[in-house]
């Protein structure tokens, strides 16, 4: 019943009152649901996904809001707004871990005896350097714009400048204007950058939780703190190790180089290189 009310409030929105589509195209992990929760709280023609390129449509698992903005907008280049959010990569890169590995440990262990398992800070460590980074999974964060941004909208967003200061870019490439936003700029700021690109007055974020179609369905607070592997996830931040060589590669990666400032990448490197012995 969900489905068929979403497609039919997509078809009426786009098709009979002609609203300019927004689209959420964002990476995982960097706070892409809160604008999106925010945008449809406002009853906004919205539609958020990870993946939009219509030549992975059969191979990846769009939901159906993604499937019809790949049939309606993307596949007949029609305009659009397009957001894409840029987080910390480090940050994104211990969110997504957190996400992908405790929390399907987690879900498999519901109900068991090990589902509240404590681990010490060294094997927490210990998994995140041998299944996340040693398996090059790090790499995928940091070309994500180059195998899913590019390819879904043609726009190479590397050949547009970056305003590191103030933690954005638009840019115009028919038939999409896009924002690249930053998502640790404080909400105001985000606020002001978000409304002033929709053109929409008394924009505000929102909690994911507060949003009127998940009330009831997800925990207060901020995103991670209530989950099931809540515990986990906090304790990772803490005792992660990311040896010297993937600071290094992390922060000389054009992604960083393009989003992040000097100032930024050397406390990027401080906070998580400075208690990483050096690699023999």
């Amino acid at each position: 019943m969900r489905k068929v009310k979403r497609s039919l409030e997509l078809n009426i929105k786009y098709f009979l009152l002609r609203r300019t589509p927004i689209l959420i195209l964002s990476m995982e992990r960097t706070g892409s649901t809160a604008m999106l929760s925010s945008l449809k709280s406002r009853g906004e023609l919205v539609i958020g996904s990870h993946y939009l390129d219509p030549q992975k449509l059969g191979t990846k698992k769009f939901s159906g809001s993604a499937r019809w903005a790949c049939k309606h907008i993307i596949r007949n280049r029609k305009p659009a707004k397009v957001i894409a959010l840029v987080r910390s990569p480090f940050e994104n890169m211990l969110s997504t871990f957190a996400r992908s590995d405790y929390g399907e440990q987690e879900l498999l262990a519901s109900g068991s005896d090990n589902q509240s398992e404590q681990l010490s800070s060294e094997r927490l460590s210990e998994d995140f350097r041998r299944t996340y980074l040693e398996t090059d999974r790090y790499l995928w964060p940091l070309g994500w714009f180059d195998v899913e941004f590019r390819p879904t909208l043609g726009i190479d967003v590397f050949e547009h400048p970056f305003d590191q200061e103030n933690g954005f870019a638009r840019i115009h490439a028919e038939p999409y204007d896009a924002l690249i936003l930053r998502t640790e700029l404080p909400d105001e700021q985000k606020v002001k950058i978000v409304a002033d690109f929709l053109e929409i007055p008394n924009f505000e974020m929102t909690r994911p939780a507060a949003a009127s179609e998940n009330r009831g369905r997800l925990p207060s607070g901020k995103p991670g703190e209530n989950t099931y592997y809540a515990a986990k996830y906090k304790a990772l931040k803490e005792c992660a190790v990311f040896p010297h060589k993937y600071v290094d590669s992390i922060i000389g990666s054009r992604h960083v180089q393009h989003f992040f400032s000097q100032k930024e990448r050397d406390d990027m490197a401080l906070k998580y290189g400075a208690k990483v012995p050096q690699q023999s």
